[in-house]
C-alpha cells in the first residue's frame, strides 16, 4: 500500500513539474509575442512620422524652388514703369522734405560772440540769441536757398530754433557756438543778399563774430531725428468730400 501512495506521489509530481514547465513556457512565448507587437507598432508609427516630415520636406523644398523661380523672373523682368514713376515721385518729396543727403554750391555763415572786453557795456547785446539765428535763416530763404543747416542740424519746416540758456536748441539737440550756418543755392544771389543784410550788418555793429564765405561743394546731412514724432499730432483734410456736398 506504501509503495503504491509512493509511486501516485512521484507521478503527480512529475505531472506538476511537466505543467510548470508548460505553463512557464506559454507564459514567456506570450510575453515574447506581445513584445514584438509593441516594437513593430513603435516601428510603425516612426515609419510614419518619418513619412510626414518627409513630405513636409517636400513641400518646403518646391516652395523654395518656386520662390527662387519667381524671384529670376522679376530680376529678369523688364522695369514696370508704374515703378518708375513712383520712385521717381519719392525721391523728390524726399528731397524737397529734407530727408536726403544734398550737394552743392552755395554760402557758409559762422556766428559766434563778440570777443571778450568789447565796447559795449550790455552782455545780451554781445551773445548770438536765437532771434539771429532765425533772422540769418528768413534772409537765406528770400535769397532763394534751397538747402539749410546749422552745425549739420538739417533745418526743415517744423525745426526750431530756441535760446536754451548759453546754448540753442536745434532738432532738440543743444549747441553752443560758434553756429556754422550752410546753405545751398546760387551762392552769387545769396552772398550778395547776406553781406548787404542789415541783419549782418547789426551783428557786426555789436562786435559779434560774422564770417560769410562762398563754397562750391557743400554737403548737408538729411533730417536724421525721428520724423514720425513731428507729424502724430497731423491729419490729411479730406478737401474732395468737401466738394461733393
Amino acid at each position: 500500500m506504501k509503495k503504491i501512495f509512493k509511486d501516485n506521489f512521484i507521478i503527480l509530481l512529475i505531472m506538476f513539474a511537466v505543467f510548470g514547465t508548460l505553463v512557464t513556457i506559454q507564459i514567456r512565448s506570450t510575453v515574447g509575442v506581445q513584445r514584438e507587437s509593441a516594437e513593430t507598432l513603435d516601428t510603425d508609427r516612426l515609419k510614419s512620422q518619418l513619412d510626414t516630415k518627409i513630405k513636409l520636406g517636400e513641400d518646403y523644398k518646391s516652395k523654395i524652388a518656386k520662390l527662387e523661380t519667381d524671384k529670376e523672373a522679376f530680376l529678369a523682368s523688364p522695369v514696370n514703369d508704374v515703378n518708375v514713376v513712383s520712385k521717381i515721385e519719392l525721391d523728390y518729396l524726399k528731397l524737397v522734405s529734407g530727408l536726403t543727403d544734398v550737394t552743392g554750391e552755395g554760402v557758409i555763415i559762422t556766428l559766434n560772440d563778440a570777443a571778450e572786453n568789447p565796447d559795449s557795456g550790455n552782455v545780451m547785446d554781445l551773445i548770438i540769441h536765437d532771434l539771429d539765428v532765425l533772422n540769418v535763416l528768413n534772409q537765406l530763404r528770400l535769397a532763394g536757398a534751397l538747402a539749410i543747416s546749422i552745425n549739420n542740424e538739417r533745418i526743415i519746416a517744423t525745426s526750431e530754433q530756441l535760446c536754451s540758456g548759453p546754448t540753442i536748441k536745434i532738432n532738440n539737440n543743444r549747441y553752443a557756438v560758434p553756429y556754422e550756418i550752410k546753405a545751398i543755392g546760387n551762392s552769387d544771389a545769396m552772398y550778395t543778399a547776406m553781406n548787404d543784410s542789415t541783419v549782418i550788418k547789426e551783428m557786426i555793429e555789436l562786435k559779434k563774430r560774422v564770417t560769410l564765405t562762398k563754397e562750391k561743394d557743400i554737403v548737408i546731412p538729411k533730417f536724421s531725428n525721428d520724423i514720425n514724432g513731428l507729424i502724430s499730432r497731423l491729419e490729411v483734410k479730406d478737401n474732395e468730400s468737401k466738394k461733393d456736398k
